[in-house]
């Protein structure tokens, strides 16, 4: 007796879905507000927002999914959807499943390399936000307690 073998073809198929309403990410909290849903869980998960010129978003990707206690990054999946559905911004969004909003120094390291990242790729990084949980009001925005990260220029070595 033969084996037989069944062969499968899969098509994975890419379309725009426009909502009723724009959703516009133009502050911290419209972003949070936009993504409170799905940060709100037991394990950390990081996400890129993309927006175009007028801060629509146009599109979100889970980049990752970590442990309870962290997170790996590559910064080219961070930019990956930017990149290939035009975006002009993007808001890099992760949440503490301890509660605590607060940035580690990994975090901060990250958003460096975020902001060198982007100005190579010419798109503009709005923020990297920090969800605690529970409500739109526990979050942290790294662009606005340390502005300076996106006005410091590298030494050339």
């Amino acid at each position: 007796m033969a084996d037989s073998y069944q062969f499968f073809e899969y098509e994975i198929t890419r379309k725009r879905i426009s909502a009723d309403k724009p959703v516009r990410i133009e502050s911290p909290r419209a972003a949070v507000e936009t993504m409170q849903d799905i940060l709100d869980v037991d394990k950390e998960q990081l996400f890129a927002v993309v927006v175009d010129g007028r801060n629509g978003m146009i599109g979100y990707e889970k980049i990752y999914q970590g442990t309870a206690t962290g997170t790996s990054v590559r910064i080219a999946d961070l930019f990956r959807l930017a990149v290939n559905i035009g975006g002009v911004g993007l808001v890099v969004l992760h949440n503490h499943p301890s509660g605590d909003p607060e940035p580690s120094e990994q975090d901060i390291q990250l958003t460096r390399e975020i902001i060198r990242a982007a100005r190579v790729l010419d798109i503009e990084f709005l923020d990297h936000l920090v969800y605690g949980g529970a409500s739109e009001e526990k979050y942290y925005s790294i662009r606005a307690a340390n502005s300076e990260l996106w006005f410091q220029t590298e030494e050339v070595e």
